[in-house]
């Protein structure tokens, strides 16, 4: 470590990008971690804060600074960022919430305290309103069950309640969707859509899609992807990035810097399959350059 923490040293001081890059490829996220601790601990400077001094504010800084961050500091800023100024992101908060465990989310509102002074959960009650409130709110209180095997009898009979609460009766019963999808382990609310999609042959999604608008549409079509094709959700948000003119690189570089160490081989499969263009061929036409080449590593890392 201590000789990877030289050329560390070097890339910084000497604005060596193709350095970094393989100092990214070449170590595991809690190795860079730890490699930023140990930058600070020999230099008594902020790694960071030495990297926006030699390579400056742009695209491949915020990849590089992302995968030295722990995934909990880096969700945590993400965050804040989303909070920043006069309305939120609403599309970072629920796709950070959605994709993370409660585990992951406890670990996110600590060091959201830490870093910040503030805390997560009020912070995020102050930004929002409404049903998709309350949706976070449960999300960031841990209200959802921890169960691993569902009862498929019950979860029938919850699909039931569903159907009489949105496609069964006039207008939606928003509180019965919401007190389901908060409450119910991920296993539960799996079998659930399963058995809403065999008693009355509609998927879940379509069903929210028709009853629901605005961000609670968004926030419940996520979940479901949560739950049975993340990487099916991660394949369509780099798509929507670099789709058309110009490119949405904040949104790019998140989904990467999530998905990389996760199912970046299946968000590849998902993407070939749905657009059939393969991904890294699609990235490459759309950004140049060491950011490029960052990506690009990211994107094969696991491979």
């Amino acid at each position: 470590m201590s000789d990877t923490l030289d050329k560390l040293e070097a890339a910084v001081s000497g604005k060596d990008e193709q350095a970094m890059i393989d100092i990214v490829l070449n170590n595991t996220t809690s190795e860079r971690v730890k490699l930023r601790e140990d930058y600070k601990a020999k230099t008594g400077r902020e790694l960071l804060d030495d990297f926006k001094n030699s390579f400056g504010e742009g695209d491949f800084f915020d990849t590089v600074t992302g995968v030295f961050k722990s995934p909990a500091e880096y969700d945590a800023d993400l965050l804040n960022k989303a909070m920043k100024g006069i309305g939120s992101d609403k599309d970072i908060i629920t796709e950070v919430l959605c994709f993370r465990n409660q585990k992951r989310i406890n670990e996110i509102k600590a060091k959201y305290q830490e870093k910040y002074g503030k805390d997560l959960v009020a912070e995020i009650k102050s930004e929002t309103s409404g049903d998709y409130q309350k949706i976070v709110m449960n999300i960031l209180e841990g209200t959802r069950g921890s169960n691993e095997q569902a009862d498929t009898q019950k979860c029938g009979e919850i699909a039931d309640e569903l159907y009489k609460a949105g496609e069964g009766k006039m207008g939606t019963d928003e509180a019965t969707f919401i007190k389901y999808f908060t409450s119910l382990s991920a296993a539960e609310l799996l079998i659930v859509c399963k058995e809403y999609h065999k008693k009355y042959k509609k998927n879940i999604l379509d069903v929210v899609e028709s009853e629901f608008s605005g961000n609670e549409k968004k926030l419940l079509t996520v979940m479901l992807y949560s739950l049975y094709s993340p990487s099916e959700f991660f394949a369509k948000q780099i798509m929507d990035s670099i789709k058309g003119a110009g490119t949405d690189d904040a949104k790019l570089i998140r989904s990467i810097i999530s998905r990389y160490s996760i199912d970046m081989k299946k968000v590849k499969k998902y993407f070939k399959k749905m657009y059939n263009k393969e991904l890294l061929d699609e990235v490459k036409d759309d950004v140049s350059g060491n950011y490029g080449k960052i990506l690009e590593a990211l994107i094969n890392k696991h491979d």
